[in-house]
């Protein structure tokens, strides 16, 4: 190749070069990335006044005034079974249920139905109360038999029987009182007895009658055996209702009394041998 085009070619490429630099050092700065606007939709709930408890209420309780309360519930959620506060009734809801029997264990916070409460004037309270299968048995009682009074209904007791067996089945001639535990972990579903928290007028009045949760057959049972012997009822603790604990009391050991001595007659000889027990 001619040295003057070679010159030629080369000094065309750096012209270009040079246009192609300029171009590109003098377009405008592409703009920054923009964060995209999120707009923030705020939906308005509406709230409805619905009853409620204001603290934990046990299955068979009597419901109290200060007991229930209204709670915010949202209207979309409401249906026909919650109770919603009627401004414009004569008698409020709150007034109509205080003295209702509980039929279901009732936890703050979540709205209740009218289904869970046995107002005064219904029949099947007591039916309400008993669980599947099981049936209500009234027993006598005594301040002496009922852990001097303070067992109340919810309380679970074991059932003691004391009998005086004949003097005949003892061999000495003389009577055995026996005390057998016959039941355990029974709950009481009433108790025949007013009380009050008012310490004038004392804590307790014990009734004659305990009402309890058994099974048809140990229903049978227990009436039977109030005729062969007086019934106990042991209060068992809300903890370790299941658990068994040594007596702090002091019970002496039973010493046996020593085996009567035993006479041999060996070839005209007597030998007296005294036994050991083990």
């Amino acid at each position: 190749m001619d040295q003057k085009v070679r010159l030629g070619l080369i000094g065309g490429l750096v012209v270009l070069g040079g246009v192609v630099f300029y171009t590109l050092s003098s377009a405008p700065d592409a703009p920054a990335p923009v964060a995209p606007t999120v707009e923030r939709i705020v939906e308005t709930v509406d709230y409805a006044d619905v009853l409620s408890v204001s603290m934990d209420v046990q299955r068979g309780s009597r419901i109290t005034a200060d007991q229930l309360t209204w709670i915010k519930w949202p209207e979309d959620a409401v249906t026909s079974a919650l109770v919603v506060r009627d401004a414009e009734a004569e008698v409020s809801v709150i007034d109509q249920l205080t003295g209702s029997i509980v039929r279901d264990p009732l936890t703050p916070g979540e709205p209740v139905t009218l289904s869970k409460f046995i107002r005064a004037g219904e029949a099947g309270i007591m039916a309400a109360l008993l669980k599947p299968g099981m049936r209500a048995v009234t027993v006598r009682i005594s301040v002496d038999s009922a852990s001097g009074g303070f067992i109340l209904p919810g309380d679970k007791v074991d059932i003691m029987l004391k009998q005086v067996l004949p003097a005949e089945e003892n061999g000495d001639g003389r009577p055995v009182i026996e005390a057998t535990t016959i039941f355990t972990n029974v709950t009481v579903l009433a108790i025949d007895q007013s009380y009050t928290m008012n310490p004038e007028l004392g804590a307790a009045m014990p009734g004659s009658t305990a009402t309890l949760e058994l099974s048809p057959e140990d229903s049978a049972a227990i009436t039977v055996a109030q005729d062969r012997g007086d019934l106990t009822l042991l209060l068992r603790g809300f903890t370790g209702a299941n658990s068994r604990a040594v007596s702090r009391a002091y019970r002496p050991e039973k010493k046996t009394p020593p085996a009567p001595p035993l006479t041999i007659y060996r070839q005209g000889e007597v030998e007296t041998v005294q036994l050991q027990q083990r």
